[in-house]
This record gives C-alpha cells, sequence and structure tokens, in this order.
C-alpha cells in the first residue's frame, strides 16, 4: 500500500481515538464513523447485531453476480440493492461522507485482491465469510493505492448512475 493510500485510510480514525491516541478494534463497530447502514454483508445498526456477518447476505452479492465472479457491474447491483432494502427497514439516510465512506468500502476488496477487478467465489468467501486474505491476495505484490481505489470505485458507480 502506498502512503497515500495509508494516511487516507487511517484519517477515519480519531474519533475513534482516546486521550491516551489508543483504540480498539470494537471501537471500530461505533456506528456512524467507520461502521455504516447499507453494508453487503452486515445488518444496519437499528436491527441489533450490526457486527455478526450474515451468510445469507454474501449469497445475495453472490446472486448479484449471475454465478460469475464478482464485478463492478455486480458490486453496483449489490449497492444498489442493499440501498434499498436498508431504507426499506427504517435505516435512515446516511450523512454525505458516510456515503463515500460506503462507496469506497464496496470495492474494498476488489482493490485490495488487486486480482484484475474481479472476486471469484472463493476468494469473496475467503474474504468475507472467514475474514482472511487468501494466498492468491497474499501474494500479489501489486501497490494498493489510493488511486486504484478511486479507480474501483468511478467502475463501480458507472454503473450505479448508469445501470447495471
Amino acid at each position: 500500500m502506498d502512503w497515500l493510500a495509508a494516511a487516507s485510510l487511517c484519517s477515519s480514525l480519531p474519533p475513534l481515538l482516546r486521550k491516551d491516541g489508543t483504540f480498539d478494534l470494537v471501537d471500530t463497530r461505533r456506528h456512524n464513523v467507520i461502521e455504516h447502514d447499507s453494508s453487503f454483508t452486515r445488518l444496519d445498526f437499528h436491527q441489533g447485531d450490526n457486527y455478526t456477518f450474515q451468510p445469507d447476505m454474501l449469497d445475495a452479492m453472490l446472486d448479484d453476480a449471475e454465478g460469475g465472479p464478482i464485478t463492478h457491474r455486480s458490486l453496483a447491483k449489490t449497492f444498489i440493492r442493499r440501498d434499498k432494502e436498508s431504507r426499506a427497514a427504517g435505516a435512515p439516510k446516511l450523512p454525505l461522507n458516510l456515503w463515500f465512506v460506503r462507496v469506497l468500502q464496496a470495492v474494498g476488496a476488489v482493490n485490495t485482491a488487486q486480482t484484475g477487478g474481479i472476486l471469484t467465489k472463493e476468494v469473496a468467501h475467503a474474504i468475507f465469510a472467514e475474514e482472511r486474505f487468501p494466498e492468491v491476495v497474499l501474494e500479489n505484490r501489486k501497490k494498493r493505492t489510493v488511486f486504484t481505489l478511486l479507480g474501483n470505485a468511478l467502475a463501480m458507480m458507472r454503473y450505479v448512475i448508469f445501470g447495471p
């Protein structure tokens, strides 16, 4: 990861920091800081448990890929679907800053994997269900940058705006 990407990711941490400058992973669960509604694999905050992985939500994400790998196009379908589901379940509209966080998190796994803009079912399962990076990702020496993250976000947003 280049320095700009690392700095950008760390810029969201100050609201989580204690007076001594530390935080715990559980602090990242604080609603509307990093955690947000309409996650692809977690329930919304007002639904109770917004921390536990939901296997049926990963299945729906894979269904959006229509039997193929997860792509920018299928991520756009998931992005649109989860927004509708979240709103129907009573979630409030996200503030603008978290809307951008949501866009970047939507493509975060594709950016981290650096596997040509796709996630196979196996890679997606490892990342989302097992919460680990598979060897194909760990062995990939491509640099992860803010520009690759933004490029992936723009690729997905093209389908969100103009239709999947």
